[in-house]
């Protein structure tokens, strides 16, 4: 009986665990006209590709389609270590712009995203995300 119910917890922490991980992500910032969400299909971020997504939408709730959309993430420099930054143009995807991550390790990352609109850029939003 002790045996079932150790496998039975073992398996009940296995499953939240993996259900934990694959919760998407979506966060959302507004400076000046425009309003910028974040998102990511799982969360917190893994090691290597994370499939991400840009909507931009302007102050009446218009999505924004013709815009070039830099992104810019990267992990702050630490004891020992090298700064780790990595610069992608989003391409439009549906509704918003798209782009992958790939990140190098577990920690904390910063995710910068620069709006330009024929030649008038926005300033830049910064978003923190965590990989494991």
């Amino acid at each position: 009986m002790r045996k079932i119910t150790m496998l039975f917890f073992i398996a009940a922490v296995a499953i939240f665990t993996v259900a934990g991980c694959t919760k998407g992500y979506r966060t959302q910032k507004t400076v000046d006209d425009l309003t910028v969400t974040l998102s990511a299909g799982s969360y917190p971020l893994i090691i290597g590709d994370n499939a991400m997504t840009i909507k931009i939408t302007d102050a009446s709730g218009k999505a924004v389609p013709d815009a070039k959309v830099g992104v810019r993430y990267y992990m702050s420099a630490m004891p020992g270590m090298a700064p780790m930054e990595y610069n992608v143009e989003a391409a439009p995807k549906g509704e918003g712009y798209g782009f992958t991550a790939n990140i190098a390790m577990e920690g904390g990352w910063r995710v910068d995203v620069n709006v330009v609109r024929g030649d008038k850029p926005s300033p830049t939003m910064t978003f923190n995300v965590d990989a494991r």
